[in-house]
């Protein structure tokens, strides 16, 4: 299982849940399907995504869309804050394998294919 978190209203989003779909078919895995526009990442997810973004400050930065605005943070805690108080400042989309301890920003959208090669493969 893969999940997507996802802004509806975001063309890059959608088209990374189009090729999401669309391997999913092929490589046979369900999507966790989750509008981070308005629900945030629980706080055990936060620090696993950010480990597998780079961890520490590295992953910090990367989870955190200072495009739209979001603060600067240098620790999982500061990150946290910031998405309780603004899920809309998750950078998106975000596609996360939690089996793997995986995470990619699928932006470009065919950075979806990072993930979903292989999915479902013994590591």
């Amino acid at each position: 299982m893969l999940t997507l978190f996802h802004n509806p209203s975001s063309k890059v989003s959608t088209q990374a849940l189009s090729l999401l779909r669309q391997a999913s078919v092929t490589h046979k895995f369900d999507i966790d399907l989750i509008d981070s526009t308005t629900t945030a990442p629980t706080h055990q997810q936060v620090s696993s995504i950010v480990e597998y973004l780079g961890g520490g400050a590295t992953g910090c930065g990367q989870i955190l869309d200072t495009a739209q605005g979001a603060p600067k943070a240098s620790t999982v805690g500061e990150v946290q804050k910031i998405l309780d108080a603004n899920p809309g400042y998750l950078r998106r989309p975000l596609v996360v394998d939690w089996n793997k301890g995986k995470a990619v920003i699928a932006d470009p959208a065919s950075r979806v294919n990072e993930m979903v090669k292989n999915v479902g493969d013994e590591e």
